[in-house]
């Protein structure tokens, strides 16, 4: 099982941006349920931070859609890796929203807001294990 996560910037005006929000996360619900990938979306500051996991060709179909899609931009696809079990497994594709522990940790890396794309490897791997975390959380998303 693989696991790729990207970052990228919504295209979207404030106008726009609920509704493509409501469509990317119904979209990918109807996507992983077929290719059996599950996830998660975070969305803050006008960025996207969205993890998934499945089989490699199928993650590579869907990094092929994402790479298209208009509504965001400046994509930076960060580390493959392999894993041994999915951590989003309950989630087809689950919509976190903006976590005050997330801003909290970007503040202590020493960024005023929300900027994946400009965030480490090793960062990534911390703001990862506070979406796993998320799981147990049922106020989100």
């Amino acid at each position: 099982m693989r696991q790729i996560c990207y970052a990228s910037t919504s295209t979207s005006d404030q106008v726009q941006l609920l509704q493509d929000v409501r469509d990317i996360l119904s979209e990918a619900r109807d996507f992983n349920a077929v290719h059996n990938i599950s996830g998660v979306l975070y969305y803050a500051d006008q960025h996207y931070f969205q993890c998934v996991e499945g089989d490699e060709a199928a993650l590579e179909l869907l990094m092929s859609k994402l790479l298209k899609d208009p509504r965001h931009k400046d994509i930076r696809v960060f580390e493959a890796k392999t894993i041994r079990a999915a951590h989003f497994r309950a989630w087809g594709m689950k919509y976190v929203q903006r976590m005050s522990r997330v801003h909290t940790k970007m503040r202590e890396m020493g960024f005023a807001t929300f900027e994946p794309q400009s965030m480490s490897q090793q960062q990534i791997d911390q703001l990862l294990q506070d979406l796993y975390d998320a799981q147990s959380d049922e106020s989100l998303g």
